[in-house]
């Protein structure tokens, strides 16, 4: 690695630029300099003491929110500072926005970044706040300050320096070394999603007062280097002195590697107290000696050039892990003699009964017989092992390569932009994968890694064709390699369900749990994630009562097992309470948010996992007709969801589709368009599956009908079932029978009444053979019969589909479900029929009682006045009818188009009364 010509200066720099300028002179005289080194490092000092702009200009914005009595920024209020360094000052805030309380460090950053470089900064944000990961002080917030100042808000650990902590406590080696695999499990996560630290040091890791490690400022250099792009181009001082890695320092392309470098400087200086390898100063914590293998790991992780460090985190705490197993580490090179001293180290007392075994002349002919075949057993394990650790080395440096040449290839000198994307990189490695003729096992490893980073970019087509290439024929050689497969599996699963191909989903699914069955047969973690894999592929497919069968199994194994993953059981729990909600199960759904809410009450207010949750827990409210409750906590989800991860993505079209379809059952029709509206915008965005597509259109149909737009209802219809047809999906899938529930109800509705009792009374036939008849979806069908009946003016077989239709409802909703009303609703056109205008009295008497509680729509309300009017004027209370009528109008003409169903009798009923 070609060294910066900075370098040499650089002790001298740290040392010189605290002293006072007499003394500085007196030192710099008796440096070994010649007079053009001299004077270079003159100027280096000079500029360094020269008053900065910007940092001065920060340090003022600082004074001024210190000695601002409501110094505030964004939701938070500034309490007091409690640091300042190079990328800005810090301070203590806390929440102030009357939702909750939450202390949290403010970093005020440095500099006042161009509009192109602000635009840059946030998009690095938003990526940096998907790091969710126990061992990461994580980004919840960010802004800009009236004076255009960025900040960030991260979250308080309240700790010590990792140093100060190893001098306080002296840990043991292996105390110190779990630590360090500690940092290790961030740093992965990390880099596992494209994001690298580029600062690793003592001051970045803070260890709490329970002993848990907290890296912290993740990305944070990026996000300062992102706004300052201008002031990037002269500067020297972008990494921290000792601990930056050769590539830094020579102004290099950054990658990985780096942060491993810094790593390994930050175990050397645990172990030792020492950041250098020959260090002679005082020890900065009580040290420790070093043996040939873990000074063998450092050396790996500090080598001088990256392609011979570690190829990332995960090796280097495998290395980690065998140290601490007695195991050989791929770093050190073993000779026999080590090799055989691991040997007896590991089997302590075969040997020393072999060495008993001399005492007797034929013991020792049949002991040493027996120890030399072990032994050679040994050597042979050993020389596997040794084999492996050059393949795996191999693979690394392989893996390491590729991907320095798509970070090179998506570099803005190569990509001829300043911007350079996540969408970029990718691109750029998939276009070198394809290029160079790399060994099938580095390509396939590196399709999976790329099919999950393409995944979380929405692009669903080119992300299953990479996993699907990935996983061909890849068998695991260990338990390790295993489970690491059947995490590629579930995602393989999880790809093929979006794409609606139920079996293929089924089969990776089952793939992914028999791994773990052969490899892990007693771990409940591992097999509550294959529950949870195949209860997807089930729901994709269709059977949802096999899905909440294995959620429920999930479950309970956690609590037998006392299993306390939060990930996993929020995971669980969400999946489980969004099944049941749709099944109309809203007691249990509720409850098992409640359980998944305690699960995860240690996760930060605005950790994404939570909006999980939230979105569960509203389709649960709705489906329990808490239409106002669902509405708030789908809007509190999405602003969540906008605030940590931004305002695009799936999961935010998903928010958007939901409460669109509550503002629906709200009667708020014009704000459902305009939701449904940002979620289809959302959906052209994202590479979703037809399936998906067709839901999309079904919702916009569903909410064109209740709008009164018949016509534009079925054609949003016909479209989706197009979508169906060219996707494959099945005719019996939940979705295609969802949409065909929506499009025979507005056929009848548009006059059709046939053709709609056709479509109904075979979609409730399937209904029965695959959902049953106690089901939701078999309720539902049976009321959309009575209400056809209605308008068919055929009350005698309406009469029984609606006593079937509530009799069914009784045991899945509690009694004051609005679906009730509606019933009575039936039940009044029924009776006004048959000329029973005192049962058509009492039956909307009852519904209007219960569309008044505030608990339900006012065009329910308002629909049911407009049918009371109808029946006073028969009766011949006309007065009493024109002031229902008076009451109805307003809001059904507000809600409905002229030529709604409900809107048309109320007009003419009006003009029948004079007017109004």
């Amino acid at each position: 690695m070609t060294r910066s010509p900075l370098d040499r200066y650089a002790a001298h720099f740290e040392r010189l630029r605290l002293l006072a300028p007499e003394a500085r002179d007196q030192a710099m005289d008796a440096l070994s300099l010649d007079a053009e080194e001299r004077e270079q490092l003159r100027r280096m000092l000079a500029a360094d003491a020269e008053d900065d702009a910007i940092e001065a200009t920060i340090a003022a914005g600082a004074v001024r929110l210190r000695r601002a009595g409501d110094g505030r920024l964004g939701a938070w209020r500034l309490l007091r500072e409690i640091g300042a360094g190079g990328m800005g000052t810090v301070f203590l805030a806390e929440r102030d926005d009357g939702s909750f309380s939450q202390q949290v460090a403010i970093k005020l950053l440095r500099g006042f970044p161009t509009e192109d470089g602000m635009r840059r900064l946030r998009q690095e944000r938003r990526i940096l706040a998907t790091l969710d990961h126990p061992h990461i002080a994580r980004l919840l917030d960010g802004g800009e300050s009236a004076d255009g100042q960025p900040w960030l808000a991260i979250e308080y650990v309240d700790g010590v320096g990792l140093l100060d902590y190893v001098r306080r406590a002296a840990p043991t080696l292996d105390a110190r070394l779990l630590l360090f695999r500690a940092m290790l499990d961030a740093v992965e996560h990390a880099h596992q999603r494209l994001v690298i630290h580029r600062d690793l040091k003592p001051a970045n890791v803070a260890v709490t007062h329970q002993g848990v490690v907290k890296l912290l400022d993740f990305g944070i250099a990026r996000l300062v280097e992102s706004g300052d792009s201008a002031r990037r181009e002269t500067s020297t001082r972008v990494f921290s002195q000792g601990y930056a890695s050769p590539e830094q320092r020579a102004g290099a392309p950054i990658t990985t590697a780096s942060d491993i470098y810094s790593l390994g400087v930050l175990l050397r200086e645990m172990l030792t107290g020492q950041r250098e390898a020959r260090g002679d100063g005082e020890p900065s914590v009580p040290p420790l000696p070093l043996d040939i293998e873990l000074a063998g790991v450092i050396a790996k992780a500090c080598a001088e050039r990256p392609e011979d460090r570690y190829a990332g985190a995960a090796q280097l705490r495998e290395d980690i892990d065998r140290y601490r197993e007695g195991r050989p580490v791929l770093a050190a090179a073993l000779t026999r003699r080590r090799r055989l001293s691991k040997f007896v180290a590991r089997h302590r007392l075969a040997v020393t009964l072999a060495l008993a075994a001399l005492v007797t002349l034929a013991a020792f002919v049949v002991g040493l017989e027996r120890e030399r075949q072990r032994a050679r057993e040994a050597e042979a394990g050993a020389q596997r092992a040794l084999a492996a650790s050059e393949r795996d080395a191999a693979t690394a440096r392989a893996s390491l390569e590729f991907l320095t040449a798509a970070f090179t290839a998506a570099s803005p000198d190569q990509a001829m932009s300043q911007q350079v994307s996540v969408r970029d990189l990718l691109d750029a490695a998939r276009a070198q994968l394809d290029r160079e003729g790399a060994h099938t096992e580095l390509r396939q490893s590196m399709q999976r890694l790329l099919s999950g980073l393409y995944n979380q970019l929405g692009e669903v087509s080119t992300a299953l064709d990479l996993m699907q290439r990935g996983v061909d024929g890849v068998v695991p050689r260990d338990g390790a390699e295993a489970l690491r497969l059947a995490e590629d599996y579930d995602e393989l699963a999880s790809l093929r369900g979006q794409r609606f191909d139920g079996p293929g989903a089924l089969a990776a699914a089952e793939r992914a749990a028999a791994w773990r069955a052969q490899y892990a047969p007693d771990d409940p973690l591992q097999r509550m994630r294959s529950l949870h894999t195949l209860a997807m592929a089930h729901h994709r497919g269709g059977d949802n009562d096999r899905a909440v069968a294995l959620l429920r199994e999930s479950l309970a194994l956690a609590k037998a097992r006392d299993v306390h993953d939060a990930d996993v059981l929020i995971q669980a729990s969400a999946t489980l309470a969004s099944l049941l909600g749709a099944r109309s199960e809203c007691d249990e759904a509720l409850a098992v948010t409640a359980e998944g809410w305690r699960q995860g009450a240690e996760r930060a207010a605005d950790s994404p996992d939570r909006v999980l949750l939230m979105r569960a827990e509203a389709l649960a409210l709705s489906a329990c007709g808490r239409l106002d409750e669902a509405e708030s906590r789908l809007r509190e989800a999405m602003a969540v969801q906008e605030r940590v991860i931004g305002p695009g993505g799936a999961r935010m079209m998903l928010l958007a589709n939901d409460l669109a379809l509550v503002l629906n059952d709200l009667g708020r029709y014009q704000e459902a368009v305009q939701m449904l509206a940002r979620s289809e915008a959302l959906t052209a965005e994202i590479d979703l599956g037809p399936a998906d597509v067709a839901i999309s259109l079904g919702n916009r149909g569903g909410l064109l009908e209740n709008a009164g737009d018949y016509p534009g209802a079925l054609a949003a219809f016909a479209a989706a079932r197009e979508r169906l047809d060219a996707g494959g999906v099945e005719a019996d899938s939940d979705v295609r029978r969802r949409i065909e529930r929506s499009e025979a109800r507005t056929i009848g509705i548009a006059g059709r009444h046939a053709e709609a009792r056709r479509r109904l009374e075979d979609l409730r036939a399937r209904a029965a053979r695959l959902d049953g008849l106690d089901s939701a979806e078999y309720a539902l069908l049976t009321l959309q019969l009575a209400m056809l009946a209605t308008r068919m003016h055929t009350p005698e077989e309406g009469l029984a589909w609606l006593d079937e239709a509530r009799r069914r409802f009784g045991a899945l909703v509690p009694p004051t479900h609005p679906v009730f009303a509606h019933l009575h609703r039936a039940s009044a056109a029924f009776a006004i029929q048959r000329g029973d205008y005192a049962q058509a009295e009492r039956d909307l008497d009852t519904a209007i009682a219960a569309f008044s509680d505030g608990q339900t729509l006012p065009i329910d309300l308002a629909v049911a006045r407009a049918e009371m009017a109808n029946l006073r004027l028969r009766q011949g209370r006309p007065d009493h009818a024109r002031q229902l009528l008076a009451q109805a109008l307003p809001v059904l003409r507000a809600s409905l188009l002229p030529e709604a169903i409900n809107r048309v009798p109320a007009e003419r009923l009006a003009r029948q009364l004079g007017g109004l």
